[in-house]
């Protein structure tokens, strides 16, 4: 039976419609209770939207590594230290930095050659390299008058010592071989070894007179066995054959790996 409702001013259903539709039949006091409840849960549902939505958009900048930050502050300070036209450019096919002079013999520089060691030597020196059976090529820095030469070159034997014994077979058939040394040295992995000789022919040597020669063989850093000879005229005596050899092995830095600057 419907009855009319004076207070909403409408007829009112059944009980059964009633308990179907329960809001509808509330009073209108209760009504304006359950609409302002729900404006502001409306209200603060929105307004948690909004400030996830700006947070979402604030992203955080792309993870750079300790090293590439580092590399972009120290370029930064570089930029900013006054260096005469401020840019601070450097091109992609420009050398390294040079290397502080006091930490090497007057006239030399190191160099990174292409077979991909570290080296010093005298500066101005020409290079030429052919291949090799073990290991890197071979390679000959000689000076520009063509009378004094340093080899680089990998070796196979197990040990340094080993290897100049091997060697020193076939030096012993050079015309006017004369044996100076064949020794194992102090080295930085205290397995260095020398072979210093003279002779009268020496391959690959230009101009005539006796022929100086030290040939030092040591283990590197990479755990493998480099050679460097040092070949010059006896005339003028064995300190500069040293000073190129001994310096060569300070400076010498194998293949692949990251060495620190001596002296620096």
């Amino acid at each position: 039976m419907r009855v009319f409702d004076t207070e909403r001013q409408e007829w009112a259903g059944s009980r059964r419609e009633r308990l179907f539709h329960p809001d509808q039949y509330l009073d209108v006091r209760r009504q304006k209770v359950i609409r302002r409840k729900t404006a502001i849960v409306l209200a603060v549902a929105g307004l948690t939207f909004g400030v996830w939505a700006l947070a979402w958009k604030d992203e955080p900048e792309p993870y750079r590594s300790f090293t590439a930050a580092g590399s972009d502050t120290a370029k930064d300070s570089s930029d900013g230290s006054g260096s005469g036209d401020g840019s601070g450019d450097t091109s992609e096919g420009s050398a390294s930095p040079a290397q502080p002079s006091e930490s090497l013999p007057a006239g030399y520089e190191s160099q990174e050659d292409p077979e991909g060691f570290r080296v010093a030597l005298p500066t101005g020196w020409e290079r030429d390299s052919r291949s090799s059976q073990y290991g890197i090529d071979v390679v000959d820095y000689r000076s520009p008058e063509g009378t004094r030469r340093l080899q680089v070159f990998q070796v196979m034997e197990t040990s340094p010592y080993e290897s100049l014994q091997v060697a020193q077979v076939e030096a012993r058939k050079l015309d006017g071989y004369e044996a100076v040394s064949l020794t194992e040295v102090p080295g930085g992995t205290g397995q260095d070894a020398e072979h210093e000789y003279r002779a009268d022919e020496v391959a690959g040597e230009q101009g005539g007179g006796t022929r100086h020669v030290i040939d030092h063989r040591f283990e590197a850093a990479d755990g493998e066995r480099y050679a460097l000879v040092a070949y010059g005229s006896d005339a003028d005596g064995p300190e500069d054959e040293r000073e190129l050899v001994d310096t060569a092995l300070l400076w010498f830095c194998p293949p692949g790996t990251q060495c620190e600057t001596p002296g620096g």
